[in-house]
């Protein structure tokens, strides 16, 4: 099984890879359940959607400060134990959560200070993450391979997890989604307890001082004109389609009643195109045209929010919400893999976690503005203000790559 499966998609050759997929396959289902429950929690304790971008923001700005200076940690020491200590304090604070929730004690304050601390922690997961592959597929041409099976987990579980913190929502309460995710979360502790990884890149990082390595990353990524374009891609998109998750409770009020299983419905949508995306990249054998299938992913995912944004139609809404999925994805991972084949290992947690600042930096931005525009304008006039945002992105980014 693990020689064919090595032919078509190489990286699970790897036993430390297949080991980290399988658990991560099982927490992302927690963590995605986990998001829902929290918009629509926050959204019920005070039906505002300014609050709801506030909560956005809250789990997603720390990236923008924050993920740069962990990705030179990531060059620098064990990413491995790195990653055991910041998913085990997010299953606490998700056990926190829980707690607060079952008992009546959550408020909206406390829901944006634990969103924020999650933040945090996933701020400074996700580039280690990234860089952490590499330690788990050392041949580099199965790396492009790991990164898109890795996010085809992801996908899945966007696509698996929303539609489960919806019907447990409706059925037990937000406390069962919030305590799903510490309960997942074991899976990939346990897997990351078993897998044993060459930590010297950790050692001869740190022989060069730590504000020059800094500075390195950030002028080896914009010396590249093929990166600056896409990390410019990944930013207009995130900052004007990413908000969709965080007002999508209130979206879904205005343009077919307050349902949250039609939240977890729309959101799964867009895990659905996701999923589809992140797997084609998986089974796709070239490397050529990455930079135009990101392109192509930043049309897709405006135009698909934007008929989600328009319709009280169902069936067009749902299709909407796969066409914003499939193109997000599309883009992210294709910009992921660009960059993975670009940069030297040297250098690649602190060329990754500027694409991570830039990609999910730009939405808590995005939700953020987009939530005080929809106070005013409503949650879906303001989700078709950000596709708009998205799709003259897209159109000026086309423009400065012509030949």
């Amino acid at each position: 099984m693990t020689r064919r499966a090595g032919g078509r998609f190489p990286a699970l050759a790897h036993s430390g890879f297949r080991r980290y997929f399988t658990g991560q396959a099982i927490a992302l289902v927690g963590g995605f359940a986990h998001n829902v429950a929290m918009a629509w929690l926050a959204f019920r304790l005070t039906g505002s959607v300014a609050v709801l971008g506030v909560v956005g923001f809250a789990q997603l700005a720390p990236a923008i400060l924050v993920s740069p200076v962990a990705g030179l940690f990531a060059d620098r020491y064990p990413r491995r134990r790195m990653l055991i200590g910041l998913l085990s304090t997010v299953a606490l604070l998700g056990l926190l959560l829980a707690v607060l929730t079952w008992t009546g004690h959550v408020t909206p304050t406390i829901l944006v200070a634990i969103a924020a601390l999650r933040g945090l922690m996933f701020a400074c997961e996700i580039p280690i993450r990234h860089a952490f592959l590499s330690d788990l597929v050392p041949d580099r041409a199965a790396l492009p391979n790991a990164v898109a099976l890795h996010s085809s987990a992801l996908n899945t579980a966007r696509f698996v997890g929303p539609a489960i913190g919806g019907l447990l929502i409706g059925a037990v309460g937000e406390a069962a989604c919030f305590l799903l995710h510490p309960l997942t979360l074991c899976a990939t502790l346990l897997q990351l307890s078993r897998i044993r990884t060459d930590e010297r890149h950790a050692v001869r990082a740190k022989e060069a001082s730590f504000m020059r390595q800094y500075l390195e990353g950030w002028r080896f990524a914009f010396a590249d004109p093929t990166i600056v374009r896409l990390l410019a891609g990944v930013f207009l998109l995130g900052f004007g389609v990413g908000p969709y998750v965080h007002l999508m409770p209130a979206a879904v009020a205005e343009l077919h009643g307050a349902h949250p299983e039609w939240v977890g419905l729309f959101i799964s949508s867009a895990g659905l195109g996701a999923m589809t995306a992140a797997m084609s990249l998986a089974a796709r054998r070239g490397r050529d045209d990455l930079p135009r299938i990101a392109l192509a992913g930043n049309a897709i995912a405006a135009t698909g929010l934007a008929a989600f944004a328009s319709s009280t139609w169902m069936p067009l809404s749902v299709v909407g919400m796969v066409a914003v999925g499939l193109g997000t994805i599309a883009q992210a991972v294709s910009t992921n893999m660009a960059i993975q084949l670009r940069v030297p290992d040297d250098k690649r947690g602190r060329v990754l976690a500027i694409y991570t600042a830039m990609f999910i930096g730009a939405t808590p931005l995005g939700s953020l503005f987009f939530g005080w525009v929809g106070q005013s304008i409503g949650a879906a006039h303001a989700l078709l203000a950000g596709a708009a945002l998205a799709a003259a992105g897209a159109a000026t980014t086309a423009w400065h790559a012509r030949p």
